[in-house]
């Protein structure tokens, strides 16, 4: 009975991460910002399927929120055990290893961001494995207008702005990407909260979020 117990709480515990997800376990030698850590080997992990605000990097200036979502990854992971799920794509443009990031009790730390609203989901294909369940968090912290979503002005801007339904992306009126986006696939909000509400991110070109600027 004793092995049968350990054997339930074994499947308890990695069900949710996937069966045939590959998992490595780590320590976190130092956190970047939001979104990014640095392993005790040295090697840069990205988390897939959400962005953090940023923080300042050299010239450029950091956005809001960017330190609260950082100071809030540090007391989540800094210095702590995490069990990487590896997402479907491995790297990323930079290198940076992409995953989900899960603590020994089960914390879903992208989840955990998400809920506090220090970072949005950003649909990435192939890596899409928690879109629906990281949304519908989302969704919840849009609605009790926690952490960016209390603050009406970082979604002011625009009259309206065009979303590609393919790319999950929005984009201001005047973005030659959403000007080029075909018929069948662009949609037209009317804020940019309803884009955030269906689960499409910021374009990074003409970058709409944060708003008023």
């Amino acid at each position: 009975m004793k092995k049968i117990g350990i054997f339930l709480c074994f499947l308890i515990f990695w069900l949710p991460l996937g069966c045939n997800a590959h998992k490595e376990t780590h320590y976190v030698r130092w956190v970047i910002d939001g979104d990014t850590i640095v392993l005790e080997n040295g090697q840069k992990v990205r988390y897939a399927g959400i962005n953090a605000p940023e923080i300042a990097h050299e010239d450029k200036p950091g956005e809001p929120f960017g330190r609260k979502a950082l100071k809030y990854n540090i007391k989540l992971v800094k210095g702590k055990k995490i069990i990487l799920e590896l997402a479907e794509e491995k790297r990323d443009r930079f290198g940076r290893i992409l995953a989900y990031v899960f603590l020994p009790d089960g914390t879903f730390v992208q989840e955990a961001l998400v809920k506090k609203g220090l970072a949005f989901i950003c649909y990435m294909p192939p890596n899409t494995k928690y879109f629906e369940r990281l949304l519908e968090v989302q969704r919840q912290a849009m609605r009790q207008k926690i952490g960016i979503w209390g603050v009406d002005s970082l979604f002011e801007g625009e009259p309206y702005y065009i979303g590609n339904k393919r790319s999950r992306r929005f984009h201001r009126p005047s973005c030659r990407l959403g000007l080029k986006t075909s018929p069948r696939n662009k949609v037209i909000f009317r804020s940019m909260k309803e884009a955030f509400f269906e689960g499409f991110c910021p374009c990074r070109k003409c970058r709409p979020w944060p708003g008023k600027r």
